[in-house]
């Protein structure tokens, strides 16, 4: 030890107690902030420009000019592919259908469809289990039926996908075309019923034939004489036949199976 200090002069020892000393001070000033709080500046989020109603159905409808608003209400898919072929019938007469899924529409924002000049509801809605509607058709359903909306001015038809073999056949689309009528609106055709226990795709096209017509005369509707949605086909004769010559129609559900002459 005394080796140490004699090896050292007054200057040395002086910087290694001022080195000594600022470690010192540097050790305790670190623990000292480590402790402080730190201190965030919060800036609350802005909300979104628009409103709810700037992204309503309704503001769609009037923003693509369309007339028809086609609600389907389906468990496995069947009223939905019904929906947007009506959609396609309707091309014919130069309308452009709106097809959603009700789930999607807020069940408050429902009746401004009477804002909508000359508006027209279809529903193509299934009855599940023993008489409730599917889960996507649940909200509107329960809207309707707890509340006293004014339907005023609209235009209404409704085809039901149900299944005699149960209780409450078809018991959800017999519920929406009563209970639109007693809000208000009127019913432009006599309420569809498919039977999915006996044939339900022949019960849709029997209702849809006298369906169309009686709507173009309801709304003075009349075919477009757009050439582009004429279809095109072409004749080939085939000099041998097979004897399985499909004689179905084209995009009928189990056309293939149940083979009209």
């Amino acid at each position: 030890m005394d080796f140490l200090l004699d090896s050292f002069d007054t200057v040395d020892l002086i910087v290694v107690a001022i080195i000594g000393a600022v470690g010192i001070y540097f050790f305790f000033k670190y623990r000292s902030d480590s402790t402080v709080q730190t201190q965030h500046n919060i800036v609350p989020l802005q909300k979104e420009a628009g409103s709810k109603s700037d992204k309503s159905y309704v503001n769609r409808m009037k923003n693509e000019d369309r007339q028809v608003l086609i609600l389907f209400g389906s468990q496995t898919g069947t009223a939905e592919e019904l929906a947007g072929r009506l959609a396609k019938d309707l091309v014919r007469y130069g309308k452009k259908a709106l097809v959603m899924d009700p789930e999607e529409v807020d069940p408050e924002d429902f009746e401004r469809i009477i804002e909508i000049k000359n508006p027209l509801l279809i529903l193509c809605v299934a009855t599940y289990g023993e008489g409730d509607p599917t889960d996507n058709a649940q909200q509107i359903y329960e809207h309707l039926q707890n509340n006293d909306c004014d339907f005023s001015g609209l235009r209404f038809a409704v085809f039901g996908l149900g299944n005699k073999t149960y209780e409450h056949y078809n018991a959800v689309g017999k519920f929406f075309d009563q209970r639109l009528e007693e809000l208000g609106a009127e019913r432009v055709f006599e309420i569809g019923l498919g039977d999915d226990d006996a044939n339900l795709e022949e019960d849709f096209m029997r209702w849809r034939e006298a369906f169309l017509p009686a709507l173009a005369q309801s709304f003075g509707w009349e075919i477009s004489n757009d050439g582009g949605l004429e279809r095109q086909y072409r004749l080939e004769i085939i000099e041998e036949p097979t004897a399985n010559i499909f004689t179905g129609e084209y995009g009928r559900i189990g056309a293939y199976e149940r083979q009209r002459p």
